[in-house]
């Protein structure tokens, strides 16, 4: 009960108080927020003791992290006991015990990199009264069902519930034929999941093979794709389909009643670190997280500016979108014989341009699901292999469009290869990526 009382006050506080005054007065009560948290973390932390001001710490990655796993949390918990203990709950499938009282868990390793987080009890409160805040359709004290499409169940998002809100995992391993009949007993106000799980079911909803009609739909763990956003929305009925940023190093940014994405900046610090005028990769300082202090993280996701103000009025800055990892930014032979780097963003309008004619008539086999299900991949030799049910001239579409990129951009096309389309249970989707450095 006393949880429940300490969700409902962050809730008002995050929902209601937070959101006075302008960009400046948002500034303030950041930089007011962060110096009492280096303090804190200077004081605990063994390897940040003593740094008081943040360009005192280091710029730092998921390497360092795990590396200085033990001196750097500060609750003296050491990494393989944390992994030891995470990876048993993964294989027993119960995610509900907590380590000397600290929920841990694994991160899905996008990146290659699997990673360890560590919430307290506090924390695991305050991102539920923070979320609640964020998404929730109506008012607190109304009754919710949430349907959660995750890898992982966790303590951390059974905060959630109580008598009101009931919360209902699901496990992305298990085939969605065990799910349906499920979704339609509990009937979701909200469901969450990865965007290739929520195409899975607006294709059972289409096909009438699954009813149900959420309030909300919450997009997490991939990058929103326009034309997917675009086909759950038609399907789902929905002017918005909201979408959280969030990884192991926080709870980056969140959808605002006008369907943009916003900066969370009203619990973190984001840092920027330029690749063009609009695009960037976030350095964060999440100045909530004390069990695990991320300072100054450095993220290797490519997000894109919104230039001017939304229409919602949200002091925190807006983003045109989340394009990728820039791990997966394609690297081509340029024409002046040096490396030539293009953006995923690029590479998905290729697809958007080649799948369509300009006469309307569709170069998917099924008209359908157009523009929905593919890959692009660089391999490890350079060539690109595009995953997606194209009919032989679609596929020469592909080729033109590659072309005229190639042509704009001064690189050299490559080989390119094409094969089915086949979605994979449980693994996450990248319509864009890029398999590994290519040295040319």
């Amino acid at each position: 009960m006393l949880e429940q009382i300490k969700v409902l006050k962050y809730y008002f506080y995050y929902k209601y108080c937070l959101s006075l005054g302008g960009r400046k007065a948002l500034m303030r009560r950041q930089a007011w927020r962060m110096r009492r948290h280096l303090r804190y973390v200077a004081k605990y932390s063994e390897i940040y003791r003593g740094k008081r001001r943040l360009r005192d710490y280091p710029i730092v990655d998921k390497e360092f992290m795990m590396s200085h796993f033990q001196e750097l949390n500060t609750v003296g918990i050491g990494k393989e006991e944390a992994e030891e203990f995470a990876i048993r709950a993964e294989r027993e499938r119960n995610f509900v015990p907590k380590l000397r009282g600290v929920t841990v868990g694994l991160s899905s390793g996008t990146s290659g990199r699997r990673g360890i987080f560590l919430v307290s009890d506090e924390e695991r409160i305050r991102w539920a009264g923070y979320i609640l805040a964020k998404f929730l359709p109506g008012w607190i004290l109304g009754k919710y069902s949430i349907g959660f499409f995750m890898r992982a169940d966790s303590n951390l998002y059974q905060s959630i519930g109580s008598k009101r809100i009931a919360f209902h995992f699901f496990d992305i391993y298990q085939d969605m034929e065990k799910h349906r009949k499920r979704l339609e007993e509990i009937c979701p106000d909200i469901l969450v999941g990865q965007p290739s799980v929520l195409l899975e079911i607006a294709k059972d909803i289409e096909k009438g093979r699954l009813r149900i009609r959420p309030k909300v739909v919450i997009s997490i763990a991939e990058v929103l794709e326009r034309e997917d956003e675009k086909r759950l929305k038609r399907i789902f009925g929905l002017k918005i389909i909201h979408q959280v940023y969030q990884c192991t190093e926080g709870f980056l940014a969140s959808t605002c009643s006008c369907g943009t994405l916003h900066l969370n900046e009203d619990i973190v610090h984001i840092e920027k670190e330029r690749l063009d005028k609009n695009r960037f990769i976030p350095i964060v300082t999440d100045f909530e997280r004390r069990t695990q202090p991320i300072i100054r993280y450095r993220l290797n996701d490519i997000l894109v500016e919104k230039r001017g103000r939304c229409r919602c009025n949200s002091p925190c800055a807006a983003l045109e979108r989340i394009e990728g990892r820039e791990d997966d930014i394609f690297l081509f032979e340029g024409k002046d014989g040096r490396e030539k780097k293009v953006f995923p963003d690029f590479i998905r309008r290729c697809m958007l341009f080649a799948g369509n004619g300009a006469d309307g008539e569709s170069y998917w086999e099924d008209y359908e699901n157009a523009a929905c299900d593919y890959r692009v991949v660089q391999e490890e030799n350079g060539e690109i292999t595009v995953y997606g049910d194209l009919t032989e001239r679609g596929k020469e579409q592909v080729r033109e469009e590659l072309n005229k990129l190639a042509e704009d951009q001064g690189f050299v096309v490559p080989q390119v290869v094409f094969e089915r389309y086949g979605y994979e249970i449980g693994k996450k989707m990248k319509r864009v990526e890029r398999k590994r450095r290519l040295c040319l």
